[in-house]
Parts: structure tokens; C-alpha cells; sequence
């Protein structure tokens, strides 16, 4: 009884620690489904927060959800994303706050940031760089108020380089010459006088020394460019602007030219080439033709970086434009028509064995041989029969019943089989100039082309397949040649699977296969047939019992077979281009430049029309065009700058002719003339004044040299003004 009692005892206490234990979990797992609700609701209005783009609020519902659970893997996936996002959110505010000079704003957005994002290095990094700009921030320019000092300094480099100048353009205040005629002058003079009439100051080189001998120079209604390099070709020199009004003029030779031609950088774009090999291929041209040296190419860009002489590099751009053309393009319209029919008829009732028409009787001996073969320490002794053998004592007693044979049959057979099949195929492909282009319509079939088997216990077989294009295949290549004409380089295949064969207990298949390759030249829409092929193919087959098939008429009828085939197939194959694009050759690309001498490249500009004159100037007129008639007054230039005053020079003294379109040939001073002149020359005549064309006396008429004051009077030329073209 005490036991029964001890036992119901311990029964009832590991009850109620099970109990215990149950109330535990159930407790736990409450407390924890609670919670795991609650996680997710935060999550759910996160995301809410997060779809309105407000990250601050999403990102403190993921934290307070990320509490509820820190197992949860969607909560730490989905406040680390807030993190981010918040933090990039407030460097962006800060960086405009900063952009518009708001530096305290900005401080407060960027440090909003690195809490959110602790991680954060730029948030950082915009710390630094604003409480730094905040401290240098008083002597900043205005334009360059909210930027970096590292945007600062990116600016002042972009400033530097857009200030960057080009190459010095002669910009003369007059840019014809009408006439100049000069005789028996040193270079120096001549070209002090050239740049006077333009307004151009002539810088020598120092080292300069001119020739012995001096030069005539006779020009007429040429620009001040052309007169200059008259000039310099006349007495061997070069010249090269300083800046738009002064010219610096040295000896020609090598060692000159290195020291004072000035080089030029420029970096041309290749918008057309569309391979590598092209874009080179407009590299090594420019560098050959123009003869530069450094020419460097940039592929990934199709830029070409070029150095040398004003003048090369003006060539390598007249170049560019001309090769660096647009592809022309050509749509090509195919048609591809394809006609197949096969016609088959079998006609047969004739004695047949096995399905072949004709008699085929095998007779065999079925007779049978027994042998007794005795072994020792057997029981018995064995008998063995074979059956189709006879021994040569045995043939005296062979009868009909020892052989076989096996009856023909007989064949009826009437049928006819008839296959047409067509294909129309109008494809449509389009291509740049010299570019290939391909077009495949139809399947790829599998075909067996090896086989190999593993060297292991299995010895497993591997059957290695490849794939050929069946249906039409076109290769093509234009070249377009004008608005109107291109030239194709076209390859077409047309294939089709006829039938399967067996070949190593693998089915291969059998592909028929028609193919035209040419190059030929079209106008726009034309059609042209590039191929055609139409083959027909007869075949008869009789089979029978020979002698019997013979017979007319009933012979193929009743004792063989009739086995006809006929196929005939049709393709045509025709092309219909279409230009849609041409390379858009033009008359400045075809026409040839001047380029200078084997030794010099120099380019010539044609002269630019002047649409507003410099103050003080006259446009040039053409010559002989009829003009007022006007005493000149004093300081008047003639739409030239004034020479320096000199005396006359006596009359066996070198001239120098200045002539100008004016109605009256007259003389008159480019300078104002001394005191000691009249006033009565210096009163204007007004065109209704003008009484008849008159001569003045030598004895009147006032000269001027155009070698300064101080000039020995023997050694100052003159200048005349007179007319071309007197008015009657």
C-alpha cells in the first residue's frame, strides 16, 4: 500500500512538471507572436513612408520594428536600406543648401545625414569641406560664392583654358590695296610701306640683313595677305602676325622658320568612322599628305590630337572634312521565288517474290544425317542429327521429299504520287557603304559529324553534332558610288532538306542547296534577275521477267513493273536597290587648294567682305568707279594711315606710284603740308565746280616721300596719285 502510494506521488508531481513546462512555452510563444505582429505592422507602415518618399519616418518605423525582432532579416534589410537612403537624402539638401551660400543649413543637413548614416563617408567628407569654407569663406568672389575649394580650383582651370587664345589673325584697317607701284626699294621699305597703306606695324628680325639689290613691286586690287606674301616670296622671307596689327617678318631658311613659325594644338572628332581601322586609316592620311609628325590618335573617343604649323594643322582640318563623310546606305529588296513539283507513278501485275517483280525460286535440301558419337565414363552414348547434309554414301538415296522450295507470289500495284511545292521569299535588307551585312531566313539542322566512345567500363558512345542553315541565306556589300548607281557584292544561298539517310544507325539528313555569287552594278530601282535556274529531271524504271516484260504493250503490264519519275524545279532570284543615303559629296570637298611647296605648306584665304569698316575707312571700290570730285584737305588719307611727312624730291629720284580711282589725275600730299605751302590748294571743289581735266604744271605740283623727314632728298622716292581711267 505505502508503495502504490509513493508511486501515485511521483506520478503526480512529473504531471505537474509537465504542466509547468507547457505553461512556459505557451507564455513565450505568445509573448513572441506579440511581438513578431507588431514588427510587421511597423514594417508594413515603413514601407507606406517609404513609397512617399519620407525616409526619416521610414527609417525610425524599421528601427522601432528592428527592436521588436533584431533575428529578423526583413527588419535589418529594410532599416539598413532606410540608413542609405535617409543619409543620401540629406547630403543631397545640404549640398544645395551649401550651393546657395546656406552654410549653417548645409552643416545641419550634412550632420542630419551622418546620424542617419553613420556609415556614411561623403556626409563626412561635407562636414570638413563646409566648416572649411565657412572659414575662408570672406574672400571669395561672388560667382564662385557655395562652391569647394576643389570646385574653385576646377573652375579657375576651365577659366584658364577657355582664355586660352588661338593663333594671331592679321586684322589690317584696310584690307585691298587698289594699286601700288615702287621701284628700285630695299625690303624693308617695301614692306613698311605694304603695312602702312593697311595699318599694319612691320617688325624685322634682328639678325635680318638685306640683300644687296633692290626690288620693283608693281600690285593692283590685291589684299594686304597677298601683298605680303608677294613681298616675302619676291625677297626671301617669311612673315608671321604678332598680334591683328603687327607683322614680324625674318629670312627664309630652315633654321629660322624653327625658331619663329608658330605650332598650334587642335583635336579633331571622327563623327563617321565606324571602326577603328577607318578612323586610323584618316590618321595616316593627315599625317603622310600634310607631313605632321606628332599626330596622336585617341581610339576609344575617335578623337586625333594634332601639333605642328598654323598652316598643317589648317590642311589636316580641310582633310577632315573632306574624308570624314557619312556611309551611304542602300536598301536592297530581294525576291527569292522557288517552284518544286515531283510526280511519281508505279504500275505493276507481274508474278512478284518478296515485293521484287520477277521470278526469284530458292530450292532447298532439307534432308537430315544422323551420327553416333560414343565418349568414355559416360552412362550413355550421345546422337547428333544435322540437318542439310549429306554424306557422298547417301545421294543414291535422295528423293524430291528431301528438298523445298517457296512458290512466288503474285504483285498488283497502281500509284501515283504528285508534289508541288512553292516558296516566295521578299526579304528586305539594309546597308551602310563597304559594310557586310548578312540575312538568314529558315531552321538550322542537325547533322552528325563524329563520334567518339570513353575508355571506361561502360564505353559510352558520344556523338558530336553540328548545325548547318537551311532556307535563304544573303551576304551582302554595297558600295554606293553616287545618287544613283551602287555596286553589291552578293552572295545567296538557297537550301532545303530533300530526304533523310542512315548512316551508322544515325538519321542525316540530305540538303539540297542552290547558291549565285556576283558583284554587280545597279542605277536606283532597278530590278535585275541575278540568277535563274530551271531544271527538269525525267527517270523510268522497269523491272520484270525477262523475255515476258518484252512483249509489246501486255509485256510491262501483266509479267513487270512500271516505275516513272519526273521533277522540276524553278528559282529566280532578283534585286531591287534603293539609295537612301549618300556620302553627300561637295564642290569644296572636290575642288584643290593651294598648299604651297614641297619644302613649305602655306595656305591662302580668300578675302572676307568687311560688313562694317574701322572708323576713318572707305570700302574698296572697284576701279574705275566714278567718285566726287574732292581737293584733298589736309591729314586726308585716302582710306590709308598717313605717311611721314617729307621734302620733294628732285625729279631724277627713284618714284614710287600710288594709284587710286579718282576721276582727275592730280597730286597731293599724304601728309598735311607744311606752312610754307599755300592755303589756295587747300580749298575743296565740290562736284559742280569741277571744271575740265587739268594737268597742273610741274612747277605746282606738290610731291611727298615716303622715307621719313630726316631722309637725304636723293634718297626719298615719291608718290604719285593719278587716275587709271581719266574721265573724259
Amino acid at each position: 500500500m505505502g508503495g502504490n502510494l509513493v508511486r501515485n506521488m511521483l506520478k503526480m508531481k512529473q504531471f505537474l512538471s509537465f504542466c509547468c513546462v507547457v505553461m512556459t512555452l505557451f507564455v513565450l510563444t505568445g509573448d513572441l507572436g506579440a511581438k513578431t505582429r507588431k514588427g510587421d505592422k511597423l514594417l508594413a507602415d515603413g514601407r507606406i513612408a517609404e513609397a512617399k518618399g519620407d525616409w526619416d519616418t521610414a527609417l525610425d518605423l524599421y528601427e522601432k520594428a528592428f527592436e521588436t525582432d533584431p533575428m529578423n532579416t526583413a527588419y535589418m534589410i529594410a532599416m539598413r536600406k532606410a540608413r542609405f537612403e535617409t543619409g543620401q537624402k540629406h547630403v543631397d539638401m545640404g549640398e544645395k543648401a551649401r550651393a546657395a551660400g546656406k552654410f549653417d543649413e548645409a552643416l545641419r543637413e550634412f550632420e542630419k545625414a551622418l546620424i542617419a548614416d553613420p556609415a556614411s563617408s561623403i556626409a563626412l567628407q561635407d562636414i570638413r569641406q563646409t566648416e572649411s569654407m565657412m572659414r575662408t569663406q570672406s574672400g571669395v568672389k561672388p560667382d564662385e560664392a557655395g562652391m569647394t575649394m576643389a570646385e574653385r580650383m576646377k573652375k579657375a582651370s576651365e577659366d584658364r583654358v577657355e582664355s586660352m587664345m588661338a593663333p594671331p589673325v592679321l586684322k589690317p584697317m584696310n584690307s585691298v590695296i587698289p594699286m601700288l607701284k615702287m621701284n628700285n626699294q630695299p625690303p624693308k621699305v617695301l614692306f613698311e610701306t605694304v603695312g602702312k597703306l593697311g595699318g599694319i606695324n612691320v617688325v624685322f628680325d634682328s639678325q635680318y640683313t638685306a640683300p644687296a639689290r633692290n626690288f620693283n613691286v608693281d600690285l593692283s586690287s590685291v589684299t594686304i595677305d597677298q601683298a605680303f606674301d608677294y613681298l616675302a616670296t619676291m625677297t626671301r622671307t617669311f612673315w608671321k602676325p604678332l598680334n591683328p596689327t603687327t607683322i614680324f617678318v625674318a629670312e627664309d631658311n630652315v633654321t629660322k622658320r624653327r625658331d619663329f613659325e608658330d605650332d598650334v594644338v587642335k583635336v579633331f572628332y571622327i563623327r563617321n568612322a565606324t571602326s577603328v581601322q577607318e578612323f586610323q586609316e584618316i590618321a595616316t592620311a593627315i599625317r603622310t599628305v600634310a607631313e605632321i609628325r606628332r599626330v596622336f590618335t585617341y581610339n576609344a573617343q575617335r578623337a586625333m590630337i594634332v601639333r605642328d604649323t598654323v598652316d598643317k594643322v589648317a590642311l589636316a582640318e580641310k582633310l577632315v572634312q573632306d574624308l570624314d563623310k557619312p556611309k551611304g546606305e542602300v536598301v536592297v529588296d530581294i525576291i527569292v521565288m522557288s517552284a518544286n513539283s515531283d510526280r511519281t507513278r508505279d504500275l505493276a501485275a507481274t508474278i512478284a517474290t518478296a515485293g521484287t517483280t520477277g521470278l526469284n525460286v530458292p530450292i532447298t535440301f532439307n534432308g537430315t544425317q544422323t551420327s553416333t558419337t560414343t565418349t568414355t565414363n559416360t552412362t550413355g552414348t550421345p546422337t547428333t542429327t544435322s540437318t542439310g547434309l549429306a554424306t557422298l554414301s547417301g545421294l543414291a538415296k535422295l528423293s524430291t521429299n528431301q528438298f523445298t522450295a517457296s512458290l512466288p507470289g503474285g504483285l498488283l500495284q497502281a500509284m501515283l504520287s504528285d508534289t508541288n511545292t512553292k516558296v516566295l521569299n521578299k526579304p528586305q535588307v539594309r546597308a551602310s557603304d563597304g559594310q557586310k551585312v548578312t540575312l538568314k531566313i529558315g531552321s538550322r539542322i542537325p547533322y552528325a559529324t563524329g563520334s567518339f566512345q570513353t575508355n571506361t567500363a561502360s564505353a559510352l558512345v558520344s556523338t558530336q553534332f553540328n548545325y548547318a542553315d537551311v532556307g535563304v541565306n544573303i551576304d551582302m556589300t554595297p558600295q554606293v558610288h553616287s545618287a544613283d548607281e551602287v555596286t553589291l557584292h552578293i552572295e545567296v544561298t538557297v537550301s532545303s532538306v530533300q530526304s533523310y539517310v542512315s548512316i551508322g544507325s544515325i538519321s542525316q539528313p540530305i540538303i539540297g542547296q542552290q547558291a549565285n555569287i556576283a558583284d554587280i552594278r545597279l542605277h536606283e530601282g532597278e530590278v535585275n534577275i541575278l540568277g535563274g535556274l530551271n531544271q527538269t529531271q525525267d527517270t523510268a524504271n522497269y523491272g520484270g521477267i525477262p523475255g515476258l516484260v518484252n512483249i509489246p504493250i501486255l509485256g510491262k503490264i501483266l509479267f513487270g513493273n512500271d516505275h516513272t519519275e519526273k521533277s522540276r524545279s524553278d528559282l529566280l532570284i532578283a534585286l531591287i536597290p534603293h539609295i537612301v543615303r549618300t556620302p553627300d559629296y561637295t564642290a569644296e570637298n572636290l575642288r584643290g587648294i593651294y598648299v604651297g611647296t614641297d619644302q613649305v605648306v602655306k595656305i591662302n584665304y580668300a578675302p572676307k567682305a568687311d560688313a562694317n569698316p574701322p572708323a576713318g575707312t572707305a570700302a574698296p571700290k572697284p576701279l574705275g568707279a566714278p567718285q566726287p570730285l574732292r581737293a584733298p584737305q589736309q591729314g586726308t588719307s585716302l582710306g590709308a594711315p598717313p605717311l611721314p611727312a617729307a621734302k620733294a624730291a628732285p625729279a631724277s629720284s627713284p618714284a614710287a606710284v600710288i594709284a587710286v580711282p579718282i576721276p582727275v589725275e592730280l597730286s597731293m600730299p599724304l601728309e598735311p603740308p607744311s606752312p610754307a605751302q599755300p592755303s589756295s590748294q587747300e580749298q575743296p571743289t565740290t562736284p559742280e565746280q569741277t571744271p575740265l581735266p587739268v594737268k597742273p604744271s610741274a612747277a605746282t605740283q606738290p610731291s611727298f616721300s615716303s622715307q621719313p623727314a630726316e631722309s637725304k632728298p636723293e634718297d626719298s622716292p615719291t608718290a604719285t596719285l593719278k587716275e587709271p581711267n581719266p574721265v573724259p
